[in-house]
């Protein structure tokens, strides 16, 4: 995965502040040491599990970390930290797959999480310093 200092560099590029996304680095890298994070695990995690099992949505179930940590930020933290957690991820993506073109990444991601607002800022960003972002990414 690339350097936080990448992460925050990319985030405040976008207008997203330090605190934020030092935030969100931690919780998508060490989920378990966010004791918000945990205590909205234990609070709501089972009800949100129970209604994708109940809705027979096995796509979603297998990517129930990340997603858990996506409801978290949109419920508890806002549009902003949706936001610099989908650049925490595309970046890490960028990172771990460099046969894959950035925009490869961002179409499998919108694949993997439901479309929103969020993503769809990411994309845009993403695609329009492409070349800067395999640079520090690979």
């Amino acid at each position: 995965m690339p350097k936080w200092e990448i992460h925050n560099k990319w985030a405040e590029k976008m207008g997203i502040t330090n605190e934020i996304s030092n935030f969100v680095n931690h919780l998508s890298d060490f989920p378990e040491g966010c004791k918000e994070f945990m205590e909205f695990c234990e609070c709501e995690g089972g009800e949100i599990l129970l209604q994708l099992v109940k809705a027979h949505d096995f796509r979603m179930i297998m990517k129930i970390p990340k997603y858990l940590q996506v409801v978290f930020l949109r419920r508890q933290k806002g549009s902003e930290y949706v936001k610099a957690w989908y650049l925490h991820y595309v970046l890490d993506y960028i990172k771990m797959a460099p046969a894959l073109s950035p925009e490869e990444v961002i179409k499998r991601t919108e694949n993997r999480f439901e479309r929103c607002h969020e993503l769809e800022i990411i994309k845009e960003f993403v695609k329009e310093n492409a070349e800067e972002i395999l640079v520090d990414c690979r």
